[in-house]
């Protein structure tokens, strides 16, 4: 156990050898949870956004070629939308 200094900025050094037990690395998150005099840290991993984003196309990729949807049918029926609101003005 080690005492760490608060900076001026409210920054707490994890110590060394602590990070390293605890595999930390620099961009590493935190969920940060007070009460009275303590504070725990909790280490989180976010969902990737890309990750989530080439799931959902694939998917839905998946989908549109067991429906038989090709590119030039959605073409198409994005025409016909179009002219049909350009003829409601």
């Amino acid at each position: 156990m080690e005492l760490v200094k608060m900076s001026r900025k409210g920054q707490l050094v994890v110590p060394q050898e602590l990070r390293k037990l605890l595999g930390f690395n620099e961009e590493d998150l935190f969920i940060a949870h007070g009460a009275k005099d303590y504070v725990v840290f909790k280490k989180v991993q976010l969902p990737s956004l890309k990750q989530e984003f080439e799931e959902l196309v694939n998917r839905t990729a998946k989908i549109a070629e067991q429906k038989g949807l090709t590119d030039d049918i959605v073409l198409i029926e994005v025409q016909k939308y179009r002219k049909e609101k350009r003829r409601r003005k």
